[in-house]
């Protein structure tokens, strides 16, 4: 039950609830939303709900179909993934040159900060784990593309909603890569420190890869049982 609150707080909190019931599967892909039920559920009027789930689908984790309403989008299948990936890098690269070329160095201390954090998140429910890791892992990069200075661009990073995608692909494998993704992080961050364009463009890119395989071989293997 959500006790009566401010509309946008009741709307940010519902948010909040359905995202977390998307990534972990109770509310399932392609599953068509009741919102007379999630009235119920949660107690509140539809008005806040809708708001909500209009939130949800500028970021592309449900989708308003006509005459049929909203539906939790499909997560995307491996070929799809490694395309956002080919984007992803060839914008986060970018990025990490004007850094460096533009002596925007400052922003190493942003990203240290946001490793740090992802090193040490409070053990609890995996999905809270998750949750919290993949907002640090999108505020890195995020700051990264911010620090390269070019909206045209920053825009279309965030118009992939990455994060929310491999979110959910968290939530299937189940775990976190809690050790090797922040020192991937750090291998960037001493790259932009000292100025090398070509060490970095390597570890934005090896990090990017690496950790999209990572992924998507454990989910292969929770598909085929292994």
């Amino acid at each position: 039950m959500i006790k009566e609150k401010e509309r946008g707080e009741t709307t940010e909190l519902l948010y909040n609830l359905l995202k977390e019931k998307i990534f972990d599967r109770s509310l399932s892909p392609g599953q068509k939303i009741n919102i007379s039920n999630l009235t119920k559920e949660f107690k509140v009027s539809a008005i806040p709900l809708r708001e909500a789930l209009s939130r949800l689908s500028s970021e592309k984790l449900v989708i308003l179909e006509p005459n049929k309403g909203y539906r939790v989008s499909d997560t995307l299948d491996t070929n799809s993934m490694t395309k956002m990936l080919e984007a992803r890098t060839l914008l986060e690269i970018h990025s990490i040159r004007d850094i460096i070329r533009n002596n925007h160095l400052s922003v190493t201390e942003e990203l240290s900060r946001l490793t740090q954090q992802m090193y040490s998140i409070d053990p609890g429910p995996i999905n809270k784990q998750i949750l919290d890791f993949t907002y640090l892992d999108e505020q890195f990069h995020l700051s990264i593309m911010r620090a390269g200075g070019n909206p045209f661009l920053i825009e279309a990073y965030e118009g992939m909603h990455i994060h929310l995608h491999i979110g959910r692909f968290y939530h299937v494998r189940g775990q976190l890569d809690k050790t090797l993704a922040p020192s991937e992080h750090l291998e960037i961050i001493e790259a932009i420190k000292t100025r090398d364009v070509y060490r970095a463009e390597q570890a934005i890119t090896n990090h990017i890869q690496d950790s999209i395989n990572r992924l998507l071989e454990r989910k292969d293997n929770l598909l085929t049982g292994k």
